[in-house]
């Protein structure tokens, strides 16, 4: 196997992700026309990467055409696996393999971003900006040591390339207009490349979005408007192996609603600087060496008075999360060895106080006023160090191991209160419910490693088998979330929490042929140390308990494709267990899937989908809103090319109106008619996009 290694991911990858986008995406004929939105070119890896696997997706956002107004975590969804909670119409918060939060790695072109509400209102895909990567990686599972610390359970990557100018051409972009019917909702979006001369350029970009609140199947109104306004600037440089590239971006998100929360967000605002870069070499064995520097600073407000009716009494809750870190790398070649050698740094601090009684006396944020400091000063910081090694055994065989490390220092700066503070401190909290203080950092030493054969049986079908041990520290809530009531806990961290260990082992074949492609895998995970959020075990109180569990599933696409015709489909299933208790774990998604099948030709492209989901039986009755039927949706999507850089897309979601809820939505707190938050009803849609 050279270490250029090449594989065709055609029609697998593309018919996947056009049959999965949730009704929303479409394809170009992949005979007759170049341009071919959903088609993944062959794929050229070179260096210390492996063929892509069972579990591995890699699509750009460019060649995705969607309905407009989506944020991060409903396009995400197009992956096979990937399922999203909703309790509105922003802020999905993507699942894989039935985990969530920090035991997911988002990584938005090197930077990492922690949302800044405690009930994740602005989970990290929400605020990712995927109008300006080039590409978009999902690893389903622990695939790589490489990904920072967590990702237990999968890693989604947003990566950027230096734009490339044709001879005479100093100035690229590109603009997207669209909306739906059903809310409605609008988007525009505008982004642009300019040529400085001498290897230097400059990008920018702009991106609007307004949604008013969706109606479900049932015709009832679901609380789910936003706006959105996402602005990037990028001064760059790339010539001769160098590339260095500086980026400035601002989120702000106005008037969020929640039909599966207490409160709304009035306004969530996150400001990003990244410098990144890397260097080409041929310094004996050292092929090249990246790095990159990041800040983000999330502000978040919710209350429960300003976009909802309410009386003369209100609750308020201002917030920051603020990451910093930094990532420097090397890459190797020895003989038929590839490695890379790093270490990694983020630090992630949040702050978060609770008013609750007169609005106008809370409304100005006056901490005397405060009731709880729900997040106390609370810093998590994590410096790791790793190494990645790919090795050719043979042209047909491939050895992937990794070790990592992790330090980890947590510290609640206010656990004892802070100047100004009147309420019951944190520590009083922590002591009622563990009896234990935050007074003092807590440090962790964490391993974990992997190892992973690639075997190519002949041309066209592989297989694989990986075993891995990963780690991920307790989040910021899971640590030391202080909330309760007149000395009373409701809500409270562990100080003392175990990290989670995961044992993960997974197989799985890929069959690629010149019609026709099919991907096939399993995993088991066993969970040292699961860390479960637990409503049930004392009445009135939600604290957190290291547990034994168990999760493993199965994972199924494929497609086919003759004289223009396209069918494809996929299907994940999902089990979870709570071995310390003997009960299913929460969250878990069902058997669900899609189908598609769809005719095209030239310019044009036209089909349906059938979205389905059988009933989930296997609930945590004190964090699941429920059990949950089954159901299925048929969508119909189109789409046309009115010239060589004009595309028209559209097509109809839910056709027949279905009223259901996916299982891992919020509960519906907003509308007590209702169990969960329904997904929308029949909804038409059109988007033109624009490249020049």
């Amino acid at each position: 196997m050279n270490m250029t290694r090449i594989s065709t991911a055609r029609l697998g990858v593309t018919a996947l992700l056009m049959c999965s986008i949730s009704g929303l995406a479409l394809a170009q004929d992949t005979g007759a026309d170049t341009r071919t939105p959903f088609t993944l070119d062959t794929i050229v890896i070179q260096g210390p990467q492996s063929t892509p696997a069972p579990g591995y997706f890699e699509f750009s956002p460019d060649d995705l055409p969607i309905a407009p107004a989506l944020d991060g975590g409903a396009l995400l969804t197009a992956v096979p696996g990937v399922t999203a909670s909703r309790m509105g119409g922003h802020g999905l918060d993507i699942v894989i393999r039935g985990q969530q939060g920090n035991q997911l790695n988002i990584i938005d072109a090197g930077s990492i971003t922690y949302g800044a509400c405690p009930n994740r209102m602005d989970p990290p895909t929400s605020i990712a900006n995927f109008f300006r990567a080039d590409r978009v990686i999902v690893e389903r599972g622990y695939a790589s040591v490489t990904n920072g610390p967590g990702g237990t359970g999968g890693t989604v990557r947003l990566e950027r390339d230096a734009p490339e100018f044709e001879e005479d051409k100093r100035l690229t972009g590109k603009f997207i207009i669209g909306g739906t019917g059903n809310g409605p909702s609008f988007e525009t979006a505008g982004s642009f490349a300019y040529d400085l001369g001498g290897g230097f350029y400059m990008e920018g970009s702009a991106e609007y979005k307004t949604a008013n609140d969706y109606k479900d199947g049932s015709g009832d109104r679901v609380r789910s408007g936003f706006d959105q306004k996402t602005t990037g600037f990028t001064l760059g440089y790339a010539k001769d192996g160098v590339d260095l590239a500086f980026d400035i971006e601002h989120d702000r998100a106005e008037d969020v609603l929640f039909a599966g929360a207490g409160m709304d967000s009035p306004l969530s605002e996150t400001w990003t600087y990244r410098l990144r870069g890397g260097l080409d070499l041929d310094l004996g064995s050292l092929r090249r060496i990246e790095g990159n520097l990041f800040v983000s600073n999330v502000d978040h407000v919710m209350d429960n008075y300003s976009l909802r009716p309410h009386g003369t009494m209100g609750m308020l809750s201002p917030t920051t999360s603020d990451t910093h870190g930094g990532k420097i790398e090397g890459q190797f070649e020895f003989g038929a060895t590839r490695a890379r050698v790093g270490v990694d740094f983020q630090s992630n601090n949040r702050m978060a106080y609770g008013f609750m009684g007169m609005i106008p006396v809370i409304s100005a944020q006056n901490i005397a006023n405060a009731t709880t400091l729900s997040w106390p000063d609370v810093t998590i910081a994590q410096t790791g160090l790793y190494v990645e090694t790919e090795t050719d055994l043979s042209p047909r065989s491939l050895l992937k191991l990794g070790l990592r490390y992790d330090h980890v220092k947590a510290k609640a700066g206010a656990a004892n209160g802070m100047p100004g503070y009147t309420a019951t401190v944190p520590d009083v909290y922590y002591n009622a419910v563990y009896g234990t203080s935050f007074d003092n950092p807590r440090t962790e030493d964490n391993f974990g490693g992997l190892i992973r054969l690639e075997h190519e049986l002949n041309q066209g079908t592989r297989l694989f088998a990986g075993l891995s041990r990963s780690t991920r520290t307790a989040d910021a809530n899971e640590r030391a979330m202080a909330r309760g009531s007149m000395g009373m806990p409701s809500w409270v961290g562990n100080p003392d929490i175990a990290p989670e260990k995961h044992n993960q082992f997974d197989l799985g074949i890929a069959l690629d042929r010149a019609s026709w492609s099919l991907t096939a895998n399993a995993y088991y995970d066993r969970v040292e140390d699961f860390i479960l959020r637990d409503q049930f075990t004392k009445p009135g109180l939600t604290y957190y308990r290291n547990v034994s569990a168990e999760l493993s599933g199965a994972e199924l696409q494929a497609s086919w494709s003759r004289g223009g015709w396209l069918v494809s489909g996929d299907a994940t299933y999902t089990h979870g267990q709570n071995r310390s208790d003997d009960r299913p774990l929460a969250q878990i998604p069902p058997l669900q899937g899609k189908i598609s099948v769809s005719y095209g030709q030239d310019a044009w492209r036209a089909g349906g989908r059938l979205n389905w989901a059988t009933g989930q039986n296997r609930i945590d009755a004190s964090r699941d809103p429920g059990k949950t039927p089954g159901y299925a949706t048929v969508d119909l999507f189109g789409s046309y090319d009115l010239a060589d850089n004009v595309v028209l897309t559209g097509g109809i979601n839910n056709l027949l109106d279905k009223t259901y809820a996916n299982h891992l939505s919020r509960t519906n707190v907003f509308d007590s008619s209702v169990t969960q938050v329904n997904e929308p009803g029949r909804t038409a849609y059109v988007r033109l996009e624009v490249k020049f």
